[in-house]
């Protein structure tokens, strides 16, 4: 699947800035000030390993609105929709693996309404990954292509 969004693609770009010749930045790495642009549409993730579970540390607040719930200090299983919270626990334990981005694209009904949105999944951690940065932009769909891509 290909990054199309801008928003997401300043936003790897400027990831990618920040890691240097590492693999991947660390969370100081990264300066809230420098993301103004798409501060609403990030979700910070804490990664627990025993067990595994994945706690949202923020949930941008346009994220919020849009889906209708706020998972801020709430884990990845506490999700309301289980099969698409199954769905990114195992991007997100592939991105802890393999130390890689990851693209997520979903079109469904949010509500009433048909949406499309688009989440980069990035690494954050020093020798390790130990949080996950997303950004998740949102784009009116049409009702008739409301598939998901893979993973």
């Amino acid at each position: 699947m290909e990054l199309n969004q801008p928003l997401l693609l300043q936003l790897y770009a400027y990831w990618d800035d920040r890691r240097g010749q590492r693999r991947f930045p660390t969370r100081d790495d990264i300066d809230p000030l420098d993301l103004k642009f798409i501060l609403g549409s990030l979700i910070l993730i804490d990664i627990e390993t025993t067990p595994l579970r994945f706690r949202y540390r923020l949930f941008g607040s346009e994220i919020a609105r849009r889906q209708g719930f706020d998972m801020t200090g709430k884990y990845n299983d506490q999700h309301p929709w289980p099969e698409f919270a199954a769905r990114v626990r195992g991007v997100y334990k592939g991105v802890m693996e393999n130390s890689e981005p990851a693209l997520i694209r979903r079109r469904g009904l949010i509500g009433d309404q048909p949406m499309d949105h688009q989440s980069l999944i990035l690494p954050l951690g020093r020798d390790m990954v130990e949080m996950i940065l997303v950004g998740v932009i949102f784009s009116p769909a049409d009702k008739a292509d409301l598939t998901e891509d893979p993973v």
